[in-house]
Order: structure tokens, then C-alpha cells, then sequence
């Protein structure tokens, strides 16, 4: 009796270890909720909101004391939405797990003035593909969902392009709530250290200076200190240069791509929460609890003062002209003090070669550099207005995505507007994200006459998403539509010449313009190259020519500053 008790004892052991070691799938996620909403009717609902690529719809919890459910009415009392997502990565779930429990301890007894708005699961598919594997550095769970979404898509990559209808149910939560505050949890890849924990926060530079000074001199290191008291301390995202965590932090460029660089671009402020892939799965989850814990104490006692910066932003965002739409990591410095252990390096079982190992059994603490400061490097004013061609739907549909005004034209008519022409150009030479990206571009704006048609679209420059416009339409900034392969189709000529019939245009053409014909000669006595290769100068006088079609290298994106 005695060895069946001890082998009870065992069996019920192993299993609460197993227990402690997994997470649920995603349909016992949505029950979950299900049961935290019908045990809280008067101030938890759970919402259906768009589709996914998955076929099921995006579920949203919402945590709301006053039981208004209603965004408007949530404005107008001057509450504080914070908004959580969870499983845009579902092979990295301690935030699906945290988020249960912090959603059934707070729908108790939720915070005055604090409306929570939880996503349970944003990567539906990615969550129902689960494995034991793809996780291949991980400690832990069991068994996860994966990184893919159901048209595998990383969606942490999909914020501007919009190429999954995941996006597009995400921008329809974001903008129908306009979180004040937004935490996106993940699981971290890369170096070994102590913490639990590491937080990415949003390029402060990226938002309005006013809402700048407050996030990063108070709401930052207010996070950081109560964390540390409540016993999970943090460490800004080790992110380093090829090296080893001593030789320095640097910071994460979030652009616009990813989430938090999204959100910031209306002026919401965001963390990524990246909880340590080599700590027990437990305690995973534990650090990503604490956190929200502290983020809802953090936010409660400084509800009014958030609501207010957010609100004077947007006016100032809608009223101004210029704004950076590219930034770069400065040599700027400071100190965090670093938990970890000492790297050592040994020769690799597999290949012989040295390989790098993190050595438990040498760990250290000490003040180490941390390069957090960014700098514009760009900047881009806008317009009046952007007239859009209604034939650019996918660009359209986007904007209005977005939260996006836009009017209508309700009569043909030609207007004289700058157009911008790509100058220069460079393209990843592989896919990346179901596109082959462009960079290092380089555009120069013209003055066309351009006739447009009723049902173009005509976009005000005068509204809170200013700052989204200067990003998706400067050329040269990283994330814009141009970047992103929007307007291909206008980077190759659709008519053509031939060298023997067009050698007798090319010289009356240089005979009637003189202004031509000087530049012409110029170049050929300036770059050997030119003056050695007929094609060429018969390329560059077409070019410069009326039989040259005005749509080529010319996006569909015209500037108006007459609205």
C-alpha cells in the first residue's frame, strides 16, 4: 500500500511538472474567456472583431469597471485604454498564459478609469499549427503554436504593408479603441543573462515631443523600479553587435513594421515584453504577470495625465507639417547595470571550430553601455493634400484601415500638382515577408499637370494621422508603400523605342532644343562610359523628351497644396 502511495505521489507530481510546462491549446484559451466574461457580465465582455487568415474571427476581452464596452463613451470620460496583445508569435505563449490570469484576477475588481482591452491569441492560425519543435532553443513549454500565421506571415512584420486580414482586424481594434498604452508579449531569442525579463520600448523619438519627455524620463523607469521591487527585474532587450552583452546594448530600431513603431506613429506609447527563452516556462509566465501587474498600477496613477498628453498630441500631430520619417542609433551612451554570466570560447563537438558558450557557473554583475538614443536623419513635410488615383485600391483600402479621412472627387478635372519620381534605388536580393524589399531609395518631387477623375481620392493633411501619411508616402523612408512594392509597375517602361528608327527623332530633337543638346554634350564629355555606349545617349534623350511616358518612375501619389 505504502509503494502505491509513494508511486500516487509521483505520478501526481509528474503531472502537475507536465501541467506546469504547457499551455493551452487555442480553443481552450477562448473557453477560458468565455468563463471569465459570463462570471463578469456587468464589466468583462469578450468581442468578435474581424477575420483572420485562419477563417475564425479575432477575439477581443474588454475589461471595463463602468460596463460601457463603448470606445466613444470610454473618450469621453477621459479613460485610459491600455491595449495587450498576446500570440503574435504562438511558439512564444508566456503572454497567452500571463494574460489569463491577469484578465481573471483584474475583471475582480478592475481600476477606476482603466479600460482593459485584451487580444487573447492574435496569430489564430499560427496557434492552431502546434508543434514541439520549431522552437528549437527553447525551454519549454511542451507543445506551442508557430511563428507563421496561416499564410505564413511573420505578422510582427505586417503592420504597414497589410498583407494578412489579421492586420486589418488588428487596425480595426486599434483604431476603434486608440489605445493610450499598448504591450505586445513575446519569448526573446539571443544572449544568456539573469533577468527573466527584457522590455522593447517604442523609439521615443518616434512620438510627439510632449508625450517623448514623459514616456522615457517617467513612465520607463517607473516600469523598471516597481518590477524590480515586486522581485523581476528587467533589462532593456539585449540586443548587442555581434559580440557579447559587455561590449554593449543597443537599442531596437522598432520601425513602423513592427508593432510598436506602428502604434507609435498615433501617438500611442509601447512596450514588447521578451521574456527569456532559457528560464523554466513557470517562471516565464510569472515575469510576464508581474509586468502587467506593474503596468496596471503604472497607468492607473497617471491615468489623467496620459489621456491628456495622447489628446493635446493628436491636435498638435493634426496641425503639423513635418515630421522624421527615418532615424539611426547614436554613439550617445548611458550605463545599465548587467546581470549575466561570463562568455567563454571553446571548441565546438560538432565542427571543430570555436563556438560560443555562456558559462553559469561565472556570473557577474556589473554597469555596462547602453545606446539608446536615436537621431532624424530624415524628414518629410507634408502637403495640403494627397491625390490618390481611385485605380490604387490596396493603398485605399489602407487608409482606410487606418482611421484615414479622405474626400472624393466629384468631377473630372486637371490640376497641377508635384509629383515625386524615383531617382535611385536598391532591392533585397531575396523575398522577405512575400516581398522583395527596396531600400537606400532616393526620389526628387516635379511639377505635372495631372488630369484626374471623379472618384479619386483626395486626403487632408490636417488630421492625427499625419504622422502614418508621412511614413507610408515619403519614398525614402524605410517602411513606406514605395519600399514595401506598392507601386512596381511603375518602375518599368511600357513603351519602347528602336535605336535605328529613333536616330533621326534624337537629332531634331537636339536641333530644336539647344538647352537639351548642351546637357547632352556635357555628360558625354564628363563620363567616358556615356559618350562610349549609343544606347545610352539615345536613352537619355528620350528620356528627356516628349515621347517619354510620364508614368514612368512616377508614383501614383500626387501633392497638392491647394485643398
Amino acid at each position: 500500500m505504502r509503494t502505491l502511495f509513494t508511486a500516487f505521489l509521483l505520478l501526481t507530481a509528474t503531472l502537475c511538472g507536465a501541467q506546469e510546462n504547457t499551455t493551452p491549446t487555442y480553443g481552450e484559451v477562448i473557453s477560458r474567456y468565455e468563463a471569465i466574461a459570463r462570471s463578469h457580465a456587468k464589466t468583462v465582455r469578450l468581442i468578435e472583431t474581424g477575420q483572420t487568415d485562419a477563417g475564425l474571427p479575432l477575439q477581443l476581452l474588454i475589461i471595463d469597471g463602468s460596463g460601457r464596452f463603448d470606445p466613444e463613451q470610454s473618450r469621453a470620460k477621459g479613460d485610459l485604454v491600455w491595449l495587450i496583445m498576446n500570440g503574435i508569435h504562438p511558439g512564444e505563449p508566456c503572454g497567452i498564459d500571463a494574460s489569463l490570469r491577469f484578465a481573471e484576477k483584474a475583471a475582480e475588481k478592475p481600476k477606476e478609469g482603466l479600460v482593459y482591452a485584451i487580444i487573447p491569441v492574435y496569430n489564430v492560425g499560427g496557434a492552431l499549427n502546434r508543434n514541439r519543435t520549431s522552437r528549437a532553443n527553447q525551454n519549454g513549454p511542451e507543445e506551442y503554436g508557430f511563428r507563421g500565421n496561416a499564410k505564413n506571415y511573420d505578422l510582427n512584420r505586417d503592420f504597414i504593408k497589410a498583407d494578412t486580414e489579421n492586420t486589418f482586424a488588428f487596425a480595426e481594434i486599434f483604431h476603434a479603441w486608440q489605445p493610450h498604452f499598448f504591450i505586445d508579449t513575446h519569448t526573446s531569442n539571443g544572449a544568456d543573462y539573469a533577468p527573466n525579463i527584457t522590455l522593447i520600448r517604442t523609439v521615443p523619438e518616434r512620438l510627439h515631443p510632449m508625450q517623448r519627455t514623459v514616456f522615457s524620463r517617467e513612465i520607463m523607469p517607473e516600469i523598471f523600479r516597481r518590477s524590480e521591487a515586486a522581485g523581476e527585474p528587467l533589462l532593456p532587450y539585449v540586443n548587442t553587435r555581434g559580440g557579447v552583452p559587455e561590449t554593449g546594448i543597443y537599442a531596437f530600431n522598432d520601425l513602423p513594421r513592427y508593432s510598436t513603431g506602428y502604434a507609435a506613429l498615433f501617438g500611442t506609447m509601447g512596450i514588447i515584453s521578451e521574456a527569456h527563452m532559457l528560464k523554466p516556462y513557470p517562471d516565464r509566465v510569472q515575469a510576464t504577470l508581474t509586468l502587467l501587474e506593474t503596468l496596471e498600477s503604472v497607468l492607473s496613477e497617471r491615468r489623467e495625465n496620459l489621456v491628456a498628453l495622447k489628446k493635446a498630441a493628436e491636435s498638435a500631430t493634426a496641425a503639423a507639417k513635418e515630421f522624421p520619417t527615418a532615424f539611426r542609433l547614436t554613439d550617445e551612451a548611458s550605463t545599465v547595470e548587467f546581470s549575466g554570466f561570463r562568455a567563454d570560447t571553446l571548441p565546438s563537438k560538432v565542427t571543430g571550430l570555436p563556438r560560443l558558450r555562456y558559462n553559469r557557473n561565472k556570473p557577474f554583475t556589473e554597469k555596462v553601455p547602453y545606446y539608446g538614443t536615436f537621431e532624424a536623419e530624415r524628414f518629410f513635410t507634408l502637403p495640403a493634400a494627397f491625390i490618390i488615383p481611385q485605380s490604387q485600391k490596396e493603398v485605399i483600402a489602407r487608409l482606410e484601415a487606418n482611421g484615414i479621412a479622405f474626400e472624393r472627387l466629384e468631377k473630372d478635372e486637371v490640376r497641377e500638382v508635384t509629383a515625386r519620381y524615383i531617382d535611385t534605388y536598391e532591392t533585397v536580393n531575396g523575398p522577405y515577408e512575400g516581398h522583395y524589399l527596396h531600400h537606400n531609395t532616393s526620389a526628387f518631387g516635379k511639377k505635372v499637370s495631372v488630369q484626374f477623375r471623379a472618384g479619386d481620392v483626395v486626403v487632408p493633411c490636417n488630421q492625427k494621422g499625419n504622422r502614418y501619411l508621412a511614413h507610408v508616402f515619403d519614398p525614402e523612408s524605410p517602411d513606406s508603400f514605395f519600399n514595401w512594392n506598392f507601386f512596381d509597375a511603375f518602375l518599368m517602361r511600357k513603351e519602347y523605342f528602336s535605336d535605328y528608327l529613333f536616330e533621326d527623332t534624337a537629332a531634331e530633337i537636339l536641333k530644336r532644343n539647344t538647352m537639351l543638346a548642351k546637357k547632352f554634350e556635357e555628360k558625354k564629355q564628363e563620363d567616358p562610359d556615356f559618350a562610349a555606349d549609343s544606347r545610352a545617349q539615345l536613352e537619355f534623350i528620350y528620356k528627356h523628351s516628349k515621347y517619354s511616358e510620364p508614368e514612368f518612375m512616377r508614383l501614383p501619389i500626387f501633392e497638392t497644396d491647394h485643398f
